[in-house]
């Protein structure tokens, strides 16, 4: 057996076949996040459904996937990963169906939420099946090319799902995932049947309870941010949410401190390296996504732009993200990765801070540069970071530390969009009614664009610390 990751890259032949399956698995996970939502007001029609039910369709796969990554990367580490990616696709593929399939809300509603179980294995393990199959100083491009096919997911999403729909009807945006899932269990199923569990099946080192409280946490606290955005702080169901959370969290402690094989090991909360790159994560996605959240707000009503010409604007981070994402990978593996995700850093943090000086004046060009620049960094900053938090990991937690850090990722966006819309709601500006009829000025958005510029500033700060002790 292997002694680590770098070992198990030797034994292993086929590891591009086993790297393409991987990133294949996280393309549509990360395809099913965003193609539904140009589908949603034709299901709603179709299901005579209000505003608040068709928005579980979105909010249950997001909880489901959010809330079991952590216990699916644990069970990646104390499992055959390949094998436990494969029931994931699995379940996926079964969910799929059964959402195209379906005739009513509830259904519909179901087979996300399998959906989301399934995605939450094949996003938490495939960080590890890399880890295996690839040498530390080989990584950097592989998880750059699979944080690339996850981009490409989110980015190819609203217009797949547009022409999907358009042509064929929404049912198809889920039959879309049948024969990508044959394929690649056809093709990959074989070399990810080899790969074995890094040690033995012992009951006592996968935390049951744990995994439980710590999902129930999640999902309140990921609910309470939904409705944070929508009814503000005051709300009486937002303020029940948290309370579980908060609830929950602390019975999570208490549960944590009784086990012997914990969801959160010492020795990986320990390490210097892990926690500023998961400060780092959460800063990167609070940022962003925080300001990403406003951009089609701002470009329609200051810039008269259709949701058309709005959606290809954007599509310039996303798409920039995705053709840098291997580079940052690649260029890590040679120069090193602090220097390329501190660089990444730096321009995420200028092309935050340039949306601060954008005026009704400014031509598509100069805004496309300016978005440009944060997918620049974007792309750049993701694979280094994940690389260098994974170099320290004992190859028994390397699983949990990467699912750890795809959580992470989601939380800090939640909290970026949650921080912008309470700062909207502080400075009293319409209540943060965006909605038809209400015309924010440019330097409302600016004042907004100003919080997620200061996340990037702090963001940047703690990216220059040293990660290493001493």
């Amino acid at each position: 057996m292997p002694k680590g990751a770098g070992n198990a890259g030797d034994s292993y032949p086929q590891r591009r076949l086993i790297l393409s399956v991987a990133c294949l698995g996280a393309f549509m996970a990360a395809l099913d996040t965003s193609i539904v939502n140009i589908a949603l007001p034709q299901i709603a029609r179709e299901f005579h459904s209000s505003l608040v039910q068709i928005s579980w369709v979105m909010v249950v796969y997001l909880l489901l996937n959010v809330s079991l990554l952590l216990t699916s990367g644990r069970l990646g580490d104390l499992l055959a990963p390949g094998r436990l990616f494969i029931l994931g696709m699995l379940i996926f593929t079964g969910a799929s169906a059964l959402c195209g399939l379906s005739r009513g809300l509830a259904f519909l509603v179901a087979g996300r939420a399998f959906q989301g179980v399934g995605a939450s294995l094949m996003l938490g393990v495939a960080p590890k099946l890399i880890a295996l199959a690839y040498r530390e100083g080989e990584r950097g491009l592989a998880l750059g090319l699979f944080s690339m096919a996850f981009a490409t997911g989110i980015s190819v999403g609203a217009p797949l799902g547009g022409i999907i729909t358009t042509y064929l009807g929404w049912p198809y945006i889920f039959f879309l995932n049948l024969p990508i899932c044959g394929m690649v269990l056809i093709l990959g199923g074989r070399a990810l049947g080899r790969l074995p569990a890094s040690s033995a099946w012992d009951r006592r080192a996968f935390d049951l309870w744990g995994g439980l409280t710590l999902a129930g946490t999640l999902g309140f606290f990921l609910l309470s941010l939904t409705r944070m955005r929508a009814s503000g702080w005051r709300d009486a169901w937002t303020l029940g949410t948290l309370g579980l959370a908060a609830g929950l969290g602390v019975l999570l402690f208490f549960l944590e401190r009784r086990q012997a094989a914990p969801l959160f090991p010492a020795d990986l909360w320990r390490d210097r390296a892990f926690i500023l790159g998961s400060l780092a994560v959460v800063l990167t996605f609070g940022a962003v996504m925080g300001a990403f959240f406003l951009l089609p707000f701002f470009l329609e009503q200051t810039y008269g732009y259709s949701p058309k010409q709005t959606g290809f604007l954007l599509a310039a981070v996303s798409v920039t993200n995705a053709l840098v994402a291997p580079w940052g990978g690649y260029l890590a593996d040679r120069l090193g990765n602090l220097l390329v995700l501190r660089t990444g850093t730096g321009l995420m943090f200028l092309g935050l801070g340039s949306l601060i000086f954008t005026w009704p004046e400014s031509g598509t060009l100069s805004l496309a540069a300016r978005f440009g620049l944060i997918g620049l960094g974007f792309g750049l900053f993701q694979a280094p970071n994940l690389n260098e938090i994974l170099k320290g990991v004992k190859p028994a937690f390397i699983g949990l530390a990467a699912s750890t850090n795809a959580v992470l990722k989601n939380l800090g966006a939640l909290l970026g969009i949650t921080l912008i819309v309470t700062v909207f709601a502080w400075i009293n500006l319409h209540q943060v009614r965006l909605g038809a009829g209400v015309c924010l000025g440019i330097t409302s958005f600016q004042s907004a664009f100003a919080v997620a510029v200061l996340v990037g500033a702090v963001n940047l700060l703690a990216n220059l610390l040293p990660r290493k002790p001493g």
